[in-house]
C-alpha cells in the first residue's frame, strides 16, 4: 500500500493488505478528467454529502457529465463503494508511509496512529453510508487490516524486548476501537479534546501499560 521502497521485512509487514476495487493499473489508465472526478467524489464523501446526492446532482456539483460518472461505475451505489474503498486505501497509505520501520515500536505506533488524522472524516459521514449495501463490509475489511498492523507493531515491540509480554491482539483491538470511537464529534465534545489530543492521550495510556513491568 505504501509507495516508498521497502525491505523484505517491511513488505512482510504489509502481507494481507486489501486490494483496491479500482486496481492501480486501471486507475493509472484513467484520464486527467476522471482522476479529478474521483478526487471531487472523495471530498464529497468526507464532507458527508455524497450518499445524499443523485447521480445528476453529483455531476452538477463536479461539473461533469453523468456519463463520466457511469464510466467509473455502473450505478450510484457501486460508485459510492468505489470511492469509499479509495478513501480507506488513502487513509491506510498515509499511515503506513509515515512508519519508520527502524524506529522503536512505541514510535511506530504513534506514527501510524496519528499520520492520517488530517484526512480522517467525520463519523457522521460514515453514518450517511449506512443505506449503501456493502459499505459496512468495505469499512470492516480496512479496519481489520489496520488492526492487524497495530498488532504487528505491538508484536515487534514484544519481540525486541521494548514492550512487556502481553496479548498483542488485545492491545491492537483497544487502540483501533478507541481511534474509531474518537472519530465521533459527539465523543470529542464530551471529552473536550481535539481528535489529535484524544489519540495522544489514548496512546499514552496504552504505551504506559506496554512498557510497564
Amino acid at each position: 500500500m505504501a509507495d516508498k521502497s521497502q525491505s523484505g521485512a517491511d513488505r512482510a509487514f504489509l502481507v494481507g493488505a486489501p486490494r483496491p476495487m479500482l486496481s492501480r493499473r486501471a486507475e493509472a489508465s484513467l484520464g486527467v478528467r476522471h482522476r479529478s472526478i474521483l478526487e471531487g467524489l472523495e471530498k464529497l464523501m468526507r464532507d458527508g454529502e455524497l450518499a445524499t446526492l443523485t447521480i445528476g446532482e453529483m455531476a452538477s456539483r463536479l461539473e461533469c457529465s453523468r456519463r463520466a460518472l457511469y464510466e467509473l461505475a455502473p450505478s450510484k451505489d457501486q460508485l459510492i463503494l468505489l470511492v469509499l474503498d479509495r478513501v480507506m486505501h488513502r487513509i491506510g497509505e498515509i499511515g503506513i508511509s509515515a512508519i519508520d520501520f527502524t524506529a522503536p515500536a512505541k514510535v511506530q505506533l504513534r506514527q501510524y496512529a496519528t499520520a492520517s488524522l488530517s484526512y480522517v472524516w467525520r463519523s457522521s459521514a460514515i453514518d450517511d453510508l449506512s443505506g449503501i449495501e456493502g459499505a459496512e463490509r468495505v469499512r470492516e475489511i480496512h479496519h481489520r487490516f489496520a488492526g492487524t498492523l497495530f498488532e504487528r507493531i505491538v508484536a515487534t515491540g514484544i519481540d525486541r524486548g521494548e514492550f512487556r509480554h502481553c496479548n498483542s491482539s488485545v492491545a491492537a483491538a483497544v487502540i483501533l476501537a478507541s481511534a474509531v470511537r474518537f472519530a465521533s464529534p459527539e465523543v470529542l465534545d464530551d471529552l473536550g479534546l481535539s481528535l489529535e489530543d484524544a489519540i495522544d492521550e489514548m496512546l499514552n495510556l496504552i504505551l504506559g501499560g506496554l512498557v510497564g513491568s
